[in-house]
């Protein structure tokens, strides 16, 4: 199992390349030359936010249920 493991993350690795950003999110921070450093912080934010939008969202359901069952508040199945 172990040697599966570091097989598929050692192919996977070897086949990354590098990620570009779009070509609306170029130009975007190509048009403005004044304030590039914000505005690339904005769209690096935005999607840090999104990536970690469905985590929280999990774990929040989980600590919930969780709680429930804790409390004798879910029904027997």
């Amino acid at each position: 199992m172990r040697r599966t493991f570091c097989l598929t993350a050692l192919i996977l690795l070897a086949l990354a390349v590098p990620c570009s950003a779009c070509p609306n999110c170029k130009e975007a921070v190509a048009a403005q030359p004044a304030d590039v450093a914000s505005t690339a912080r904005g769209y690096n934010l935005s999607v840090m936010f999104m990536v970690s939008m469905p985590f929280t969202l999990l774990g929040t359901g989980v600590f919930a249920v969780t709680r429930a069952a804790k409390r004798g508040l879910l029904p027997e199945l």
